[in-house]
C-alpha cells in the first residue's frame, strides 16, 4: 500500500491492528518443557549442552505481567531503525500491560551474545534483538534459556524459544528503486548503507531491480559507510557520490543518514529517499518519501503471542501483502512527482502483492527461509 497524506485530514495507518494472520492461528509444539535449574533465574533453563535441548518446547504464559527486553545496533534516537524498535516495545508496554526494561542500544556482533544472556538472567520474558546480524548470538544462548523467548529482526534460525520476524523490505525498496529512477535526470541513482549486512544488501538489491524494471539503462551505486552512528562519513559518502553524478540516494545508514540528508540539501538537483520509517523531518523539500518496515506492530503481534504462550519459533513473514511494509510519500516534499509515475509504482505495488512481479533480488544474501537449530 503506497502510503500518502495528500488528502486532507486522512492518514492511512501502514498496518492493521493484528498484523500477521499466523498471530491469529492456533499455535503449539510438541515435546516437553525443561525445568529452570535449582536457583536459576526466571529465565534460565540451567545451561547445559545446546545439543541436548533442540527437542525443547516452547515458553509458557509468563506468570504475572510479561517482561521486554531490547536490544539494538546503534542508538533509539536516530529516527528510523532502531527508533522503531524503541517504539515497539513501549507499544506492548502500553497495549499489554508489559515491563519494559531500558533499551540496550549500540551492541556490537561480538557483544550480543552477552547482552542477550544478560537480560535473560534478569528475568526478561521476551527479548527483541533488532537486527540480522545478531541471529548467531541469539542462537548461541536461547537454548540455556528456554523460559525466555528471543526474536531476531531478520533473524534465519528458529528455535522452539527463537523467533524471526522476516520484513520483506525489498517489496518495498523496489518500489523506492521505481521512484528514484524516475525523478533522477542525470540517470545515476544510488544507495548509501551502514554495515555490510544481508538483510540491507537483499533490500538494495530490490531497489536496483525496481530502478532498472522502470529504467533499464538506469546506474545504480551502492556503498556503504562502515559506520551507522557517525554522521559526517554519511555526508562525505554521500557528496563523493553526487561528484560521480548521482542525483537520487536512498540511505538504509540509520543514525548516519542524517549525513546523507545534509548533503542532499546542500546540493542542487538532488533527492533524498528516508529509510524504515517516514522520515519527512530529513532534507524536508527535498525528500521524495520513505520506504517503510513497520516494526512496531510486528513486535506488539508476536507479544501477544508470546504473552499468550502460544510461540514456537515459526517465522513471522511480513511484506506488502500483510500491510508490514510499504513506500510513504513525503507531503512536504517542495517539487512534484509525475502522476504517471505514481501510477506505475502503484501498479507495482499490486503486482507484487498478486505474485506477477517478484521484488527479491535474484540471488539473495539471506535465505528465504529459516534453518532449524542453525
Amino acid at each position: 500500500m503506497i502510503l500518502s497524506r495528500r488528502r486532507a485530514g486522512t492518514r492511512r495507518a501502514l498496518l492493521p491492528t493484528l498484523l500477521f494472520a499466523a498471530a491469529a492461528l492456533p499455535l503449539f509444539a510438541a515435546g516437553c518443557q525443561t525445568a529452570p535449574s535449582p536457583g536459576a533465574s526466571p529465565g534460565a533453563s540451567g545451561g547445559g549442552d545446546a545439543a541436548a535441548t533442540e527437542a525443547y518446547a516452547p515458553p509458557p504464559a509468563p506468570e504475572g505481567a510479561l517482561r521486554v527486553g531490547l536490544i539494538t545496533p546503534g542508538k533509539v534516537s536516530d529516527q528510523g531503525w532502531n527508533a522503531s524498535a524503541d517504539r515497539g516495545v513501549k507499544r506492548i508496554a502500553s497495549e499489554l500491560g508489559a515491563e519494559a526494561t531500558p533499551p540496550v542500544e549500540g551492541v556490537g556482533v561480538a557483544e550480543v551474545a552477552g547482552a542477550a544472556r544478560n537480560l535473560a538472567q534478569a528475568g526478561s520474558h521476551l527479548v527483541f534483538l533488532h537486527g540480522s546480524e545478531f541471529d548467531e548470538g541469539a542462537a548461541s544462548v536461547a537454548p540455556d534459556f528456554q523460559q525466555t523467548t528471543f526474536v531476531v529482526v531478520g533473524g534465519r534460525t528458529v528455535k522452539p524459544n527463537l523467533t524471526p520476524i522476516q520484513f520483506s523490505a525489498g517489496e518495498a525498496t523496489y518500489l523506492a528503486g521505481m521512484l528514484a529512477a524516475g525523478m533522477s535526470k542525470s540517470g545515476k541513482i544510488a544507495c548509501v548503507g551502514a554495515a555490510e549486512i544481508p538483510i540491507v544488501k537483499d533490500s538494495f538489491a530490490s531497489f536496483e531491480k525496481g530502478a532498472k524494471a522502470l529504467k533499464p539503462d538506469i546506474q545504480v551505486r551502492i556503498a556503504f559507510i562502515g559506520d551507522e552512528s557517525d554522521t559526517s562519513k554519511g555526508k562525505q559518502l554521500a557528496q563523493s557520490l553526487f561528484a560521480e553524478g548521482v542525483d537520487v540516494i536512498m540511505h538504509n545508514a540509520n543514525e548516519a543518514g542524517k549525513g546523507v540528508a545534509q548533503a542532499v540539501m546542500e546540493k542542487d538537483g538532488a533527492y533524498f529517499i528516508g529509510a524504515n520509517a517516514p522520515q519527512d523531518d530529513l532534507a524536508t523539500p527535498k525528500n521524495l518519501g520513505s520506504f517503510i518496515v513497520d516494526a512496531p506492530n510486528a513486535y506488539v503481534a508476536v507479544a501477544k503471542v508470546v504473552k499468550e504462550g502460544k510461540g514456537e519459533g515459526k517465522p513471522f513473514p511480513s511484506g506488502l501483502k500483510e500491510g508490514a511494509v510499504g513506500f510513504h510519500y513525503n507531503p512536504k516534499f517542495a517539487g512534484s512527482i509525475p502522476a504517471d509515475l505514481k501510477a506505475k509504482v502503484a501498479q507495482a505495488e499490486k503486482d507484487i502483492i498478486a505474485g506477477k512481479v517478484d521484488a527479491n533480488p535474484e540471488n539473495p544474501a539471506m535465505a528465504a527461509g529459516a534453518t532449524a537449530g542453525n
